[in-house]
């Protein structure tokens, strides 16, 4: 069995690293420029202006809201890092510990909270004008899975909660 944690830690990694390594190489492919653009803009622009309306404005949105998408996407990776606690606790023998409970729930929690924001900050973008969006198409190309599997470990969680009073009753019992 230990063998077979090891092997599941070690592809976790691997993926926790791959993912961490695509995150990080589209953030340097963005333009980060816009923020001394902005910046220059902001010191140069008409007051009278409605800033809400300027080209400006929008790019910055555009700009602020894909910070916000790379966000969400290191905040999933953050949730994946807790199938590492979940395999340590494993290979110590805590198979149905408070801990493991806690960390699917959290897991569950992050997958739904990661699909809601994206959806919206999706939205948000088409209504900028930098991207389409069709809802269905959304829920359909990316999310699909994430939400049910979010909900999945939440079910997960209560399995582990109710195997762990079984648990507890049968060592009362011996």
């Amino acid at each position: 069995m230990k063998d077979n944690t090891n092997i599941l830690i070690i592809i976790t990694w691997g993926i926790l690293l791959a993912s961490v390594s695509v995150l990080l190489n589209d953030m340097r492919e963005f333009d980060f420029n816009q923020f001394k653009e902005f910046q220059n803009w902001a010191k140069t622009a008409n007051k009278k202006e409605s800033w809400f309306t300027s080209k400006n404005a929008i790019q910055w949105s555009y700009y602020a809201i894909s910070a916000g998408l790379f966000f969400w996407r290191g905040y999933l990776l953050y949730g994946f890092s807790y199938f590492l606690s979940i395999l340590k606790e494993i290979e110590n023998g805590n198979y149905f510990s408070d801990k493991n409970i806690k960390y699917f729930k959290k897991i569950g929690n992050i997958f739904i909270w990661y699909t809601v924001n994206v959806l919206i900050l999706r939205f948000l973008l088409a209504a900028i004008g930098k991207s389409t969006f069709n809802f269905f198409n959304e829920l359909k190309a990316e999310f699909t899975f994430l939400i049910p599997v979010g909900l999945a470990f939440f079910i997960l969680a209560e399995i582990f909660k109710r195997a762990k009073d079984t648990e507890k009753e049968n060592e009362l019992t011996i």
